[in-house]
């Protein structure tokens, strides 16, 4: 590893590409994501790179490439040699050098010849292309797939994905997408934003997806189960660290969002806002605080001079009497602790991840009867039956072997999770849960096992058992019931060429919440991605 580092050479700095790491599957390796998120899991919870704060998703290019600069920086300062048995992470880590070097040479890093910074304005017409085709015994939803569904039969469609910079403060970013299948075709704009970037700010105007939180499978307040949405985002553009109090603190992102819904649903053209707080006491321990509230929409609509108490103030909107400021809140907590070479201690596995995710949607309401107590309790204590909760962990390096990684991760929601007597329909859009796909009053247990046989060659398998409910309120219909898993092949060839296959099968009781609609559904899909890097 200290050779790679060596390698990399320092220059003079210029400005980087800030458009995001997707949130979707670009080439495999990954299920849910771009593989970039799963190296970096890899690379930091050794202990690489220091305080790291991966939990508020998605992550620019640039920000990802600080990270891997880190790495080589910590390499290269090995006098010790304390990494020299970490040969493990040499692929890793010679994958993001490749995936980031125009990047890395813009901050002055080299990790390859011949690579050079990029101008003052960058453009990539066609950075990725993929095809992709499925069949489907029965119509259902993909799980933390930005709100793709298939339907019964074949299945397909094609995407590329599009980016600009323009110095270090203007970014654009296009993913458009066709969808062909027996009942109908569309093309639509999957992802699509400009970012502007000014003092370590960043604002962002477009649809785009959020993954706030540690979970793999499950995240309880925003994840890329739903299709992006159209948002107005204000936050920091990279980690930063207070004055005074920050060497405790250690490195801090925030985040401010204000999205609008679709027109088709109870109310239309409903409002949600989140924010979030995340930060990095060590490079052990990752913390994250997140709220969210719905609010607004027709019949009645709520003024704009109302809309800052709706989003800053949890005690708006509980008044009944007045239909238009009614909203709906969502708090949680999450953590996630990384540990190193737990092998010496005689743990099945080389590095280990813990996380876990508090939610809750209600409040104590009056259980405090006044005084400051009563605000908080009113505002922020949360009421029993409404808590949710999300508890994973990751083993890489199962067993000793370096190429074999294992997760297991519970999630679990509330009877009152995700409903409203104001939005009937719940935290829902476009037919998808906002966050998590159990929905109310759900349960999933969830494992994954990925081998990476190759460099160029990666199988994987899942497990799942999920009970899914209904968010709307008072629905009196049957949960959803299912059991079953899939086998997933990834494989690089030519270069840039990569494939995805992926069988499925799941063992489903009511299904679309209908009674006695039961069966096996079968789903083989296959994507190929090319880069034109």
């Amino acid at each position: 590893m200290l050779i790679i580092a060596t390698l990399a050479s320092l220059s003079g700095a210029v400005a980087a590409d800030r458009t995001n790491v997707p949130l979707k599957n670009w080439g495999g390796f990954a299920e849910y994501r771009d593989s970039v998120y799963d190296d970096l899991e890899r690379l930091v919870t050794a202990g690489l790179a220091d305080r790291v704060l991966l939990n508020t998703k998605p992550l620019s290019r640039v920000e990802v490439a600080r990270i891997v600069a880190r790495a080589i920086e910590k390499i290269r300062h090995d006098e010790a040699g304390a990494y020299n048995e970490r040969r493990d992470l040499e692929p890793v880590l010679d994958r993001l050098m490749e995936e980031f070097k125009v990047e890395l040479a813009a901050l002055g890093v080299r990790p390859v010849e011949g690579v050079t910074p990029p101008g003052f304005v960058s453009f990539t017409p066609i950075d990725r292309a993929q095809v992709f085709s499925g069949f489907a015994t029965h119509g259902f939803s993909l799980v933390n797939a930005q709100g793709h569904s298939v339907k019964r039969g074949a299945n397909g469609g094609f995407t590329f994905e599009s980016r600009m910079q323009i110095g270090d403060f203007l970014s654009f970013y296009l993913q458009p997408e066709v969808i062909l299948n027996e009942d109908y075709s569309a093309a639509r704009l999957n992802t699509g934003y400009v970012k502007l970037t000014l003092f370590n700010i960043e604002l962002l105007v477009g649809r785009d997806s959020l993954a706030w939180g540690p979970g793999y499978h499950n995240a309880l307040i925003l994840g890329n189960n739903a299709a992006p949405l159209e948002q107005i985002r204000l936050g920091s553009a990279e980690p930063f660290v207070l004055p005074w109090i920050g060497q405790w603190l250690g490195p801090m992102k925030t985040f401010l969002f204000l999205a609008q819904l679709e027109e088709r649903r109870d109310h239309p053209y409903a409002k949600l806002a989140g924010m979030r707080l995340t930060l990095a006491p060590a490079s052990f321990l990752e913390l994250g605080a997140t709220r969210a509230v719905m609010f607004d929409g027709s019949n009645p609509s709520l003024p704009l001079s109302k809309y800052p108490a709706a989003i800053f103030n949890p005690a708006f909107g509980d008044v009944q009497a007045r239909p238009e400021e009614r909203t709906d809140n969502l708090f949680g907590i999450d953590a996630e602790l990384r540990f190193r070479n737990v092998d010496r201690y005689f743990l099945p596995a080389r590095d280990v991840r813990l996380y876990g995710e508090f939610y809750w949607d209600d409040t104590c309401g009056e259980c405090v009867s006044s005084g400051v107590g009563h605000f908080f309790a009113s505002n922020f204590l949360p009421l029993g039956s409404t808590v949710g909760g999300v508890g994973g962990v990751h083993f890489l390096g199962l067993f000793g072997q370096d190429w074999l990684d294992a997760r297991f991760e519970y999630a679990r929601t509330s009877s009152l999770s995700f409903n409203h007597t104001q939005f009937i329909s719940g935290y829902w859009t476009r037919g998808h849960v906002i966050s998590d796909f159990i929905g109310t009053d759900g349960r999933d247990y969830f494992a994954r096992f990925s081998a990476r046989l190759s460099p160029n060659l990666m199988l994987g398998v899942d497990i799942d058992r999920a009970i899914i409910g209904n968010t709307t309120n008072n629905f009196q219909g049957p949960q959803e019931k299912r059991f079953g898993g899939g086998l997933d092949l990834s494989y690089r060839f030519w270069d840039r060429y990569l494939l995805f296959a992926q069988y499925l099968v799941i063992d489903v009781k009511n299904r679309d919440f209908r009674a006695g609609d039961d069966g096996l559904d079968h789903l083989v899909r296959v994507e190929l991605t090319r880069s034109f890097r």
